[in-house]
């Protein structure tokens, strides 16, 4: 299961939660199997694989993906980003510095 898969099985699950379809069984097997699933936010973790996968120096290790491109956008604008990180951003992401 990959990340993408990963984050709409957990949505799917919190839905079912929320409506009340999911037995106490499987509430708790998804406890004991995923801490913390019910308080993912699934659209984030999404955003989050998608930029790891763009092999751009992103880290959801480290920071949200927004506080990431505002970090880019600062570097760039200051002068203190490198010609290939900008070229690779700009392939990557365009339109990255006006977002």
């Amino acid at each position: 299961m990959n990340a993408y898969e990963a984050a709409d099985f957990i949505e799917e699950c919190q839905l079912e939660a929320a409506v009340g379809e999911l037995t106490p069984e499987r509430l708790s097997h998804l406890d004991s199997l995923l801490p913390g699933w019910r308080d993912i936010d699934a659209e984030t973790m999404r955003t989050e694989a998608w930029m790891e996968e763009l092999n751009i120096g992103y880290s959801s290790s480290v920071e949200s993906a927004g506080s990431w491109l505002l970090e880019q956008q600062r570097r760039a604008r200051d002068g203190k980003m490198s010609a290939a990180t900008r070229a690779r951003l700009d392939e990557k992401l365009p339109g990255w510095l006006t977002a």
